[in-house]
């Protein structure tokens, strides 16, 4: 990697860390009213609009003009979140990288749409090389979304205490830890939970945070693959 590349890629690191950690946020918690108020900010959307396609900026406005024009917009919004991801029902949507990848073989047949699946094993791989403790009473199990994002969040994090430390080895290698988990993990899979998300609401706020992950898992994967070259597509964890 050329060091202008590498200056590049360590002065948005910080970024990168709070883009995950709030869409892990988004996907484990109803939203804060703090959290409503910065998306619908004209600020952030024009510094969004750096960022995101007319598409996902479409999204974020639909969000910001329904945030004004519904007095109780929190609390639907909050009722939504229970709906979508916690009550099991009509609106439940499954959170979970092994219900859309894998299936199991069950008396014979093979199975589609469990917990538990060959991907959250591997996803535990990816966590316990990236020095990430998942226990068992953990509220999410390894393969949740926001458990996913938050990994990557983690790395990012640990990148930048890399660079501060001008330790450029360790560096190297967790910006290829983050590629090749994106290539391997979420990107695979995103997609497809934001399709039953918008087909199972209508809420603009869970619309664009679907929107927003999949494009920015998408950019950040294309920005790292530009800088590193090309991601190890296979799903194992290697050390």
């Amino acid at each position: 990697m050329a060091p202008n590349q590498s200056v590049e890629l360590a002065s948005i690191a910080p970024a990168r860390q709070q883009a995950y950690a709030f869409l892990s946020h988004a996907f484990a918690a109803p939203p804060s009213e703090e959290t409503l108020s910065t998306l619908g900010d004209e600020s952030f959307l024009c510094w969004a609009a750096r960022l995101f396609s007319a598409g996902v900026l479409r999204s974020m406005r639909a969000l910001a003009a329904a945030r004004e024009d519904k007095p109780k917009f929190r609390q639907d919004a909050n009722q939504e979140f229970m709906n979508l991801f916690r009550v099991p029902g009509a609106q439940y949507v499954t959170p979970y990288e092994s219900v859309y990848r894998d299936s199991r073989d069950i008396a014979g047949r093979q199975t589609p749409g469990l917990l538990m699946g060959p991907s959250a094993i591997e996803v535990q791989k990816w966590y316990r090389l990236g020095a990430v403790e998942v226990r068992e009473e953990a509220e999410f199990l390894p393969d949740h979304i926001c458990m996913e994002l938050s990994f990557l969040a983690h790395l990012c994090a640990k990148e930048h205490a890399f660079i501060t430390s001008g330790d450029n080895e360790k560096t190297q290698r967790s910006r290829e830890m983050q590629r090749d988990f994106l290539a391997s993990h979420p990107v695979c899979w995103v997609d497809r939970l934001k399709g039953k998300i918008h087909e199972k609401s209508r809420h603009p706020y869970f619309r664009a945070v679907s929107d927003m992950t999949v494009e920015f898992c998408r950019r950040d994967l294309a920005t790292l693959e530009g800088f590193l070259g090309p991601a190890d597509r296979s799903s194992s964890a290697t050390s």
